[in-house]
């Protein structure tokens, strides 16, 4: 990234500032309710967690990775859980796919998409999924409950 000279300093101020965030100087999070103290850290670590909940007896293989990262294959038995952190991207494009082994087929499912887990309602700082017959469920952390669901995308390979 080339920062002309003249901006050198304003960039050097702002990197300072974001990065070293706590919660007073936090981003508060849109509707939600003020009484939990919920703040959304804009450059803190995101923590996607995945559960198995795919039923009493079947293991869930899964293959994560965003464009920099290869967390590798994993098999993870029923009601278990796995996670990983990350920073988000400075421009807000961060991304990390996976690759899911199901009964009745390979899906794929973006585990994280930066333009819909860091904006509006259903903005989260752990991401916490349920991975379901149907498709993958996210915690929604005002309702407490699995509710925010998505549907399978069909894998090619």
């Amino acid at each position: 990234m080339d920062i002309p000279k003249r901006y050198l300093s304003l960039f050097l101020l702002t990197m300072f500032i974001t990065t070293n965030a706590d919660a007073k100087h936090s981003v508060p999070v849109p509707n939600g309710p003020s009484t939990t103290g919920s703040v959304f850290h804009p450059f803190g670590k995101i923590t996607v967690e995945i559960i198995n909940d795919l039923g009493n007896t079947l293991a869930l293989k899964y293959h994560c990775k965003s464009k920099e990262d290869d967390f590798g294959k994993r098999s993870l038995q029923p009601g278990k859980s796995w996670s990983f952190k990350f920073h988000r991207q400075f421009f807000g494009r961060t991304l990390f796919y996976c690759s899911f082994v199901l009964p009745n087929g390979r899906y794929t499912f973006n585990i994280y998409e930066d333009h819909r887990e860091s904006a509006g309602d259903n903005w989260c700082q752990k991401c916490v999924w349920k991975m379901r017959q149907t498709g993958p469920c996210r915690l929604n952390d005002v309702t407490k409950q699995f509710a925010i669901c998505y549907s399978w995308n069909k894998s090619s390979y």
